[in-house]
């Protein structure tokens, strides 16, 4: 479900499940980096990115040169939650993705973000971001 809500132009809704809490029935706090890529291949597919066609079928890859997240409030089982995301900082070679975790009724459980880095997908060496999935993020920042 995509829909547009203040800051974060995208938002894939999810309900979290058991098998993603700890013994106190509270999200593992690494399950967030797994929401995380839920939500960045939901918002690139929104976009009209497709990782087959535009990333490996122009001889490019991704990887992940970053990831951080910070905590503000528990997501629980059966919880639905919010994965937002937005474009934020666009280099040569690499992108930000920012998420915001918010649980159905409002509350920020906590908020992230990821560095994307272009790979070239022969040699695995850092490239520059093809031009179609650059415009596709700068309109998307742009929004």
């Amino acid at each position: 479900m995509a829909t547009t809500t203040g800051e974060y132009p995208f938002a894939h809704r999810q309900r979290v499940r058991f098998g993603e809490t700890d013994l106190q029935g509270v999200v593992y706090y690494a399950n967030y980096l797994l929401f995380a890529e839920v939500g960045r291949v939901a918002y690139l597919r929104a976009l009209g990115i497709d990782y087959t066609r535009d990333l490996i079928g122009h001889g490019a890859d991704f990887t992940i040169g970053e990831a951080s997240v910070r905590y503000q409030a528990p997501l629980r089982f059966d919880d639905e939650y919010d994965i937002r995301v937005r474009v934020g900082e666009i280099r040569n070679s690499s992108w930000v993705f920012e998420y915001a975790f918010d649980r159905a009724d409002g509350q920020r459980c906590a908020v992230g973000s990821t560095v994307q880095v272009i790979l070239d997908h022969t040699t695995g060496k850092a490239a520059r971001i093809p031009a179609h999935l650059r415009d596709a993020l700068e309109r998307a920042k742009a929004a």
